[in-house]
């Protein structure tokens, strides 16, 4: 009969730096798709949270100077300034991203008492993550009105 002959521990000594070289790219690609979501949420949190306090401030101002051409262009200047504030922390790219505070959908003119007040941020995201080959610029969009209850 013959013997089994076994392989010795010697011979399978490089199995595991194959086996981890073969697998890195795709282990690497796991861990960069989450990393790269996490990325574009809180840049649409961030997004989401100064739009907010824009709109809430522009909700808030007073009846008077909403109706002032003059005085209306300060308060939605100084939404604009609450969202660069906001957004100053995140550095989304780049390239700058567009701020449109509006009253009833337009432009805060001050002819007339709005019935709603807005904010809409639009930035394109650059990846960091992924550059070259998919370097992909992704473009997001935040919008939040609110009802105008300044007297």
């Amino acid at each position: 009969m013959r013997s089994i002959r076994h392989s010795s521990p010697r011979r399978e000594r490089g199995i595991a730096a194959v086996e981890l070289a073969l697998m890195m790219p795709f282990l690497v690609l796991l861990l960069a798709f989450p990393l790269f979501l996490g990325h574009v949420l809180w840049h649409y949190s961030a997004m989401q949270n100064a739009a907010q306090d824009a709109a809430r401030y522009l909700s808030k101002a007073p009846l008077s100077d909403m109706t002032n051409p003059a005085r209306a262009i300060a308060v939605a200047s100084v939404a604009d300034a609450i969202i660069a504030r906001d957004l100053a922390s995140v550095a989304p790219g780049a390239l700058p991203y567009l701020i449109d505070v509006t009253c009833d959908g337009a432009s805060c003119g001050g002819y007339s008492r709005p019935t709603r007040v807005g904010a809409t941020i639009q930035i394109l995201m650059n990846n960091v993550f992924f550059t070259g080959y998919m370097s992909l610029s992704i473009p997001l969009t935040v919008s939040v009105t609110y009802p105008y209850m300044g007297r």
